[in-house]
């Protein structure tokens, strides 16, 4: 398995762990959390920096296998973006609540897929900065993903 692959199958997941949450997109319509990996679509326009909003973006900061027969260990942080210009300023807790979604689900059952499974170490963050209406937070965690293993000639 590769690092590009354990991202798209841990963004399958999040898309079922978070897929009964709907929230205001700047456009005023409801929308669901978009998912993207390594990067978030360019923006053209003003309409398009609308388009993403809610999301969670992964993204795996490093990575890298300790012994022969050890996994391939990959820091993943899923940042998290959503909009919300009511007047009661309620942007963060969703941001929370999203983040508690996902640590839940990993806390719960540490197993993606039949071959990833996370440490039990989650750590996430807030944005300190006010953006309103915008609101980000992140969650990081460390997935073992399955390591090349050298071959063996004789065997």
């Amino acid at each position: 398995m590769t690092p590009v692959q354990f991202a798209e199958d841990l963004a399958r997941e999040l898309g079922g762990v978070l897929g009964n949450i709907r929230l205001q997109a700047p456009s005023g319509k409801e929308s669901g959390i978009n998912i993207f990996t390594f990067g978030l679509p360019v923006e053209k326009t003003q309409e398009d920096r609308g388009k993403k909003f809610p999301y969670a973006l992964i993204t795996l900061e490093e990575g890298g296998v300790q012994g022969a027969d050890d996994p391939q260990k990959v820091k993943a942080n899923i940042l998290i973006g959503v909009y919300d210009n009511g007047m009661e300023n309620q942007g963060k807790a969703w941001v929370l609540n999203i983040i508690n979604d996902i640590s839940e689900r990993f806390l719960k059952n540490p197993v993606l897929e039949p071959c990833y499974y996370a440490d039990d170490e989650i750590t996430w963050v807030m944005d300190r900065e006010e953006e309103y209406p915008y609101h980000y937070g992140a969650v990081g965690m460390v997935f073992n993903i399955p390591a090349v293993r050298r071959e063996d000639e004789y065997a």
